[in-house]
């Protein structure tokens, strides 16, 4: 708004200073633009210092203290929420006057005023994805109703940790593992097809999760120390070996990293294996599945899966589960690709979405 007058009626107020950070922005827009263009390249500057993208807090604490440093000349209040590897979802109110607080929700503006009656009545923890959507369009639509200086358009911005589905399966002389190949940054997708299932040694693979650029490094550094330890022992590496260098990285850089990695493959002394190494985590399981998509699986892998199933039955259990998966979480998608490894070697295959399965619901 201008002095008494609508200067812009669809100006966008949420601001992006970091991938999976935002900031909603109350008061003088060149105060607040001015503020959130500064915390935008400290953090950019951080994230590259560190070699890790920034924690939410640490952007509120940005926030906190530009807005405190510059408060007598600052007409400007911000809401920072986002996403991060340590505490997940977040949401910080940074004041006219540099106050800093943590919250479940919050509201702010003029506009706010009008609807603290119905976010109190309606709120609730844990709210779904489509609870929380709808909430938020109910609120501003209210207020946008009563506040003659709010209204124009409604923008809204979805922050999610980084979303995929992997998942691996034994069989009596082998195993399958299979991934989805969409990559997402928020609402954006940056890749369609990325193929998630990377490989490890001639029958060792990976099926990586959580953040692709962590999950690529570790891949390609055990990549490299089983090309090595092959060479000196004279023989191909063991699937606990694989396992045990990539729950070795990922524990040691535990705080910096965010990838899940499932290993399996098939070895001379024990057969189709496959290992968990969540957080430096080692657990062998006869089946695996991990990333967003796999809550949304878990009662179905958990009512499917049988012991002693056949290869076919495997990669009919694999892609089942990758469609059902995909279907309901918006961070999973594109094509499903699937690995067979057994003592021949290993098969890649892909598939397509028109050649997926059909379930009742689509």
């Amino acid at each position: 708004m201008g002095e008494s007058y609508v200067s812009s009626k669809t100006i966008n107020k949420l601001i992006q200073v970091h991938d999976r950070i935002f900031c909603c922005i109350a008061g003088s827009l060149a105060d607040a633009q001015a503020v959130t263009k500064m915390a935008k390249f400290q953090l950019s500057f951080h994230s590259i210092q560190m070699e890790s993208p920034p924690l939410v807090k640490a952007a509120a604490s940005i926030m906190r203290e530009l807005c405190y440093s510059n408060k007598e000349d600052l007409q400007a209040g911000f809401i920072t929420a986002g996403w991060d590897r340590k505490k997940g979802p977040q949401i910080y109110v940074v004041s006219l006057g540099g106050m800093l607080l943590s919250q479940p929700f919050t509201i702010g503006g003029s506009g706010s005023t009008y609807i603290y009656g119905y976010v109190d009545a309606k709120f609730k923890p844990d709210m779904s994805l489509e609870e929380a959507t709808q909430f938020s369009i109910n609120a501003l639509a209210l207020a946008m109703g009563r506040d003659n200086v709010s209204g124009g358009v409604v923008h809204l911005v979805v922050i999610t940790e980084p979303g995929t589905t992997i998942i691996a399966v034994t069989f009596d002389g082998g195993v399958v593992l299979g991934s989805d190949s969409r990559v997402s940054a928020g609402e954006s997708v940056v890749n369609r097809v990325m193929n998630k299932l990377s490989p490890l040694h001639d029958k060792i693979y990976c099926a990586l999760s959580g953040s692709a650029a962590d999950a690529q490094t570790i891949a390609e550094i055990v990549n490299y120390q089983l090309d090595v330890h092959s060479i000196e022992v004279e023989d191909d590496p063991l699937v606990c070996s694989a396992a045990t260098l990539v729950k070795n990285i990922s524990y040691k850089y535990k705080e910096e990293l965010s990838a899940h990695l499932i290993v399996a493959g098939w070895d001379r002394k024990k057969g189709g294996q496959v290992y968990a190494t969540l957080s430096g985590l080692l657990t062998r399981q006869p089946f695996a599945i991990g990333g967003s998509g796999s809550f949304y699986i878990n009662g179905f892998v958990d009512a499917e899966y049988r012991k002693n199933m056949t290869k076919r039955e495997c990669q009919e259990f694999v892609v089942n589960a990758l469609t059902l998966a995909m279907g309901r979480d918006g961070s999973s998608g594109g094509v499903a690709y699937v690995v067979t490894i057994d003592k021949d070697g290993a098969e890649e295959k892909c598939i397509l979405g028109n050649e997926l399965p059909k379930f009742f619901d689509q």
